[in-house]
């Protein structure tokens, strides 16, 4: 029973997340952690070639123990040597299970063209991730009832990707986290059980078009899909629209879709100021970035309120 109670919370949780991976809102910050061969845009727009970032995001505030995603995430694009470096630091928490993992990431550009230059990118990520289960921490209605066992696990964790870049303006990747779907066991006293780590499918697209009436020269606008597929779980996409109104502003709005049996919808909102040459920033750039979700459906994955996320990211040549 204390097996079965637990297993229905933790599979209702994951169902409702329709994904076993981390999700972001501010996702075009966040290739390389989506797909390991994608190029930041800090380097596609701006030529910096290191980038160093940070990530807070939560989802469903009205749920007490809601999923929560901290990220740090470092990045280094050796044009010269048509190659890509990164390594990131990941920890996702819902309720009483959790994740910690370290990753380095490796990809490799194949150029081609002359007037306009494009590049195909294969990228791998490998690292090791850490899973907990805190199942002490669950209480049972009947005070006799003994209680579960706190467990942890380290298992290996692959990703593998391809991304297509066109004269630094248009760009299109597909990546499968989570290659090979190892599994991970729990041992929680009298009871066990397992987690099954499936591999999911991720599609991206999108393109920066020049709008000098939005500010100035610098000024753009950014449309991008993020597509989402699991096994047995609703296809997710985002759509979004973002532009940079001048070096110091940008802001963007878009919607996220549960393509499932049952629809669901949540509007997306996003804005983040730039610092560089404005103040004394040579050769160098801090962008602050915030996102915000906000459920439009009534269904059972929105039920529990918005979700949220803040974003610090500094590039440098």
């Amino acid at each position: 029973m204390k097996k079965t109670i637990f297993l229905f919370c933790f599979c209702a949780v994951q169902l409702l997340q329709a994904q076993q991976t981390p999700l972001f809102s501010v996702y075009r910050d966040q290739w390389s952690i989506l797909n390991p061969a994608a190029i930041s845009n800090n380097f596609l727009l701006n030529n910096r070639s290191m980038t160093l970032s940070g990530t807070w995001h939560t989802q469903w505030w009205g749920l007490p123990e809601s999923p929560r995603t901290q990220l740090l995430n470092w990045e280094y694009v050796a044009d010269e040597k048509n190659s890509v470096f990164g390594a990131h630091v990941l920890n996702d928490q819902t309720g009483k299970i959790g994740q910690t993992g370290v990753y380095g990431r490796f990809a490799y550009r194949i150029k081609s063209g002359k007037r306009v230059v494009q590049s195909f990118t294969i990228g791998l990520s490998a690292g090791a991730v850490q899973y907990r289960a805190r199942l002490s921490e669950i209480r049972f209605p009947d005070p006799s009832t003994q209680p579960l066992g706190d467990d942890r696990a380290i298992r290996p964790d692959i990703g593998v990707g391809i991304f297509y870049q066109y004269s630094n303006r248009y760009y299109a990747g597909l990546s499968v986290p989570q290659t090979f779907g190892l599994n991970t066991d729990f041992d929680a006293g009298k009871e066990d059980f397992t987690i099954r780590r499936i591999p999911h499918v991720y599609a991206v697209a999108g393109g920066y078009w020049s709008a000098p009436w939005l500010g100035n020269e610098t000024s753009f606008i950014e449309p991008s899909v993020w597509i989402k597929y699991a096994p047995n779980s609703p296809l997710n996409v985002d759509a979004n629209l973002r532009c940079q109104i001048n070096e110091l502003l940008w802001a963007g709005t878009g919607l996220n879709a549960g393509l499932g049996d049952q629809f669901s919808a949540a509007l997306h909102f996003e804005a983040g100021l730039f610092f560089g040459e404005q103040v004394q920033m040579l050769n160098s750039q801090l962008k602050v970035g915030f996102g915000f979700d906000l459920p439009v459906t009534q269904s059972l994955a929105t039920t529990f309120g918005a979700g949220g996320e803040v974003n610090l990211v500094y590039a440098f040549k």
